[in-house]
């Protein structure tokens, strides 16, 4: 009878190590697509697919047919089980094994042979699983997954070495200045906060944030009063309280960015209003208004209606709103149901920036 498993006692340190890999959410690589390539051609199986599972939900990260989806729920897969014992778990018929009787999701299946080993790092923490189903049920005569846990950790051994070149690349996602990411890195988070956003069915909230009168700052005290009105920005928006999945980026020149995954306008506009006030508290000198000030515009998507390109447009003319309305001052976009390609421009100009 169908139970859903107890968590590994190392459950801390397994998700520890999840999210050290920085891997959920991250668009397809060809070096895992091969694996699940090779395993689905070597033991002529229907499917393959490899996943990471953190706490709540089981995530495809490489999968050879549409038969399996991109993310289940971790209560409901059948890889929790590995998770759970960390080792190969080999079912002949999910339809017909007692161990799987009431489960939710296997006998929906037309998939009904099911193999898979778990990805260990450092050598106790299951963070994920290789697995092979066929629609044919039963054990195939001499099956041995010893194969597929040579692929499982040829798998490990890939994310190790991306991890590496992962950190070589971040030099690259940083903005000199400001010490904070740059136009690529919020370019790639973006991308992957709405995949993280549609996978866990919460809002996406973006926050365009400004610096008043930038022009005139530059204009009047020279630019390296304005890079270092930049710099101490970015040890302010640094300083803030976020989540993990969060990420602060400088938009561009005097624009910055702020990425909420799972948080919407309810939670953002008070975010917003502490970084404003930290601003202002701040008392950078400004040669015309006295005090820099910020603008900041507000964004929010609900999770079945993400359109990255719509959500800069909305915040992006929040944020001239806040301007339009005297700067120093914090705007939420209305709810935008329109189709992308009924977007209007993306810049409103207003004097003075």
């Amino acid at each position: 009878m169908w139970q859903i498993p107890e968590l590994p006692a190392n459950e801390p340190e397994r998700l520890a190590a999840l999210l050290a890999c920085d891997i959920m959410d991250t668009p397809r690589e060809e070096r895992f697509d091969r694996l699940t390539w090779l395993a689905e051609r070597f033991y002529r199986a229907d499917v393959a697919f490899l996943s990471f599972v953190d706490a709540q939900m089981q995530w495809m990260k490489a999968v050879t047919s549409s038969a399996i989806g991109s993310s289940i729920e971790r209560r409901r897969s059948v890889c929790q089980v590995i998770i759970s014992e960390g080792r190969p778990l080999v079912v002949g018929d999910l339809h017909s094994d007692a161990r799987f009787d009431g489960h939710p999701v296997t006998p929906l299946l037309a998939l009904r042979f099911y193999a898979g080993v778990p990805l260990m790092v450092q050598d106790t923490l299951p963070i994920g699983s290789l697995c092979i189903l066929r629609e044919e049920p039963g054990i195939p005569d001499g099956f041995d997954i010893s194969a597929l846990e040579k692929l499982a950790a040829i798998a490990v051994d890939e994310l190790a070495l991306r991890n590496l070149n992962r950190d070589l690349t971040r030099l690259s996602r940083r903005d000199a200045l400001t010490g904070l990411g740059n136009r690529r890195c919020f370019d790639e988070e973006l991308e992957r906060a709405r995949l993280r956003c549609q996978r866990l069915n919460v809002p996406l909230t973006l926050l365009m944030i400004d610096i008043d009168r930038f022009k005139d700052l530059n204009d009047n005290a020279g630019h390296h009063a304005g890079d270092e009105v930049l710099r101490r920005l970015g040890v302010i928006l640094a300083d803030v309280p976020l989540r993990a999945d969060d990420v602060i980026a400088r938009f561009g020149g005097e624009e910055f960015a702020l990425i909420l995954s799972g948080g919407g306008s309810a939670e953002a506009l008070p975010l917003a209003e502490r970084i404003r006030h930290s601003v202002r508290q701040a008392q950078m000198n400004h040669p015309t208004a006295g005090t820099v000030t910020l603008s900041i515009g507000i964004a929010t998507q609900p999770a079945n209606a993400i359109d990255t390109d719509r959500l800069i447009i909305a915040a992006d003319r929040a944020l001239y709103a806040a301007k339009r309305a005297g700067r120093d001052a914090v705007m939420t976009a209305p709810a935008d149901d329109r189709p992308a390609s009924q977007a209007e421009e993306r810049r409103v100009t207003v004097p003075g920036g």
